[in-house]
């Protein structure tokens, strides 16, 4: 191709693989033994009853973090209140307790969702109730919290103590008791507009069970929270925030007034491949492609950090990564690298997949003499001839602004991202469908929502979670029917008013 330069890569996947098994360590007895730590970690079960019956439709870990106020930090996957189709997903977040006798968790109260990060996937919950019984009073919460530690000292090859539940759904066990896993930090990664390390790499495989567990340190302080990349039973959790990025957020929880409800932002959950691609079921998941100008590394494993979608001309290397999930051993994978539209048979590679059920892939592409040609770089990831996730870099290139059209309302979402369900004012939601485009380097989106010219809801600024263009929804949703009126849908890009869509409901 006319300005392309023959790049060089190597064809073996560079992979952040961690072991099927914690790593062993010898070291000191800790200072605060298992047993005692266990009092501050409980099982969250999101419960749906609206079918006339108790179904706990995901399970997952927590931990205790203010006693007296009942607050609990989890992994944000786990609770999110919405099914993709934009309904409820719950209608119970139940807790259950460990009552330090190594026995399985006692469902004992039942809490709320009060602040979240979806950037993080972090979430914090308030203990309001015994489970199906009466509210507590002030400081009837009596299980203590976890001694809080310093993650920003978390250096690789730390030995952690990684607590978790097993999961309702592992059929490998008999019994919720809580388990203890020991493991080491073997990386760490970076997320965008957030200084410091944001995510640190184990080397153990947890139950997905363990989603939103602690891991303490070994004296016993809480340094970190495990997070999936993907919330599925079938996959195994990998990863975890420090903790230290939780700080803000439970503190603005802390200062939220007891009766001011909390509504969750509610939209679209795109694949990573976009709404146009149909979704095999094979279970296979890929992350959409990250990218960074910087990057670590140890050996041929890259950590990347400061991550970007738009990069200045005369850029010299991209750094590139992906997550795999949930992929059979000998799958055949593919790296499909595309400049302006043309495929770079030169930078693709394909590979037969080895790596578990889990691993990070991470590479780069370069110049050995010279930078990158301007352009649009597209990375698509394939495994069995089905393309899983794509995501663009933009180099050196002007873009046209954002654009959001072919606007419509409804009630319910489908898998393919468009409206399956008129929008009424029974419904307990009103979501909002629309085409998008120039969204390749976009950093922040929200949504303003109001009803007969009276504000009903602001989301918080979210880092948007599509692509360069594809198909999208945002939405309100409640308890109670949105009812009837004048609604009017407000999306800014970045701050800028994109979208303004109105329709009357009766």
């Amino acid at each position: 191709m006319p300005g392309a330069t023959a790049l060089a890569v190597d064809p073996t996947p560079i992979v952040s693989s961690p072991n099927l098994q914690a790593t062993e360590t010898s070291t000191p007895t800790p200072a605060i033994p298992d047993h005692e730590l266990a009092r501050s970690v409980i099982q969250i079960q999101a419960i749906d009853t609206t079918g006339g019956f108790v179904r706990t439709v995901r399970d997952g870990t927590g931990v205790i973090v203010d006693r007296e106020a009942g607050l609990l930090l989890t992994a944000y996957p786990l609770v999110r209140p919405y099914l993709t189709s934009g309904v409820r997903a719950y209608s119970t977040i139940g807790v259950a307790v460990n009552d330090g006798n190594g026995g399985s968790p006692r469902l004992a109260y039942e809490a709320e969702l009060i602040a979240v990060d979806e950037l993080l996937g972090l979430a914090v919950l308030r203990v309001t109730r015994e489970y199906q019984g009466n509210k507590l009073t002030s400081g009837a919460f009596g299980f203590p919290a976890a001694e809080i530690g310093d993650s920003n000292v978390i250096a690789p090859s730390d030995p952690l103590r990684l607590f978790g539940h097993p999961g309702l759904d592992n059929t490998a066990v008999d019994s919720q008791a809580l388990q203890v896993t020991g493991g080491t930090v073997t990386g760490r990664r970076g997320e965008p507009d957030r200084p410091g390390t944001t995510k640190l790499k184990l080397d153990a495989q947890l139950p997905y069970g363990h989603t939103g567990g602690p891991a303490f340190d070994l004296s016993g302080a809480l340094v970190g929270l495990l997070v999936p990349e993907f919330y599925e039973t079938e996959v195994t959790v990998t990863q975890l925030r420090p903790f230290a990025l939780a700080i803000e957020l439970i503190e603005r929880a802390s200062k939220l007034p007891l009766d001011v409800e909390f509504i969750a932002p509610l939209h679209a959950q795109e694949p990573p491949a976009g709404f146009g691609v149909p979704i095999p079921g094979d279970g296979a998941w890929v992350s959409r492609p990250l990218f960074a100008e910087n990057a670590t590394a140890s050996g041929k494993i890259f950590d990347l950090y400061d991550y970007e979608r738009g990069f200045i001309s005369g850029t010299q290397a991209l750094f590139f990564e992906f997550a795999v999930q949930g992929t059979e051993p000998g799958a055949a994978v593919e790296e499909r690298w595309f400049l302006n539209g043309v495929l770079q048979d030169s930078l693709s590679s394909s590979y037969s997949w080895d790596n578990g059920n889990f691993a990070l892939i991470g590479d780069q592409i370069s110049v050995p003499a010279g930078a990158l040609p301007n352009g649009r770089w597209t990375l698509e990831v394939w495994i069995n001839d089905a393309l899983r996730s794509t995501s663009t870099a933009i180099v050196g290139v002007e873009l046209d602004p954002p654009t959001m059209t072919n606007s419509t309302f409804g009630s319910a979402a489908g898998a393919a991202g468009l409206s399956t369900a008129a929008p009424s004012s029974l419904a307990n939601q009103l979501l909002l469908f629309f085409d998008y485009s120039g969204m390749e380097i976009t950093q922040g989106v929200r949504w303003v929502v109001l009803r007969n010219d009276q504000l009903m809801y602001q989301s918080p600024e979210l880092r948007w979670p599509g692509g360069g263009a594809g198909r999208f929804w945002v939405g309100f949703g409640d308890d109670e029917p949105v009812g009837p009126g004048v609604w009017n849908f407000q999306v800014l890009v970045d701050g800028e008013l994109t979208l303004d869509a109105i329709w009357e409901l009766f």
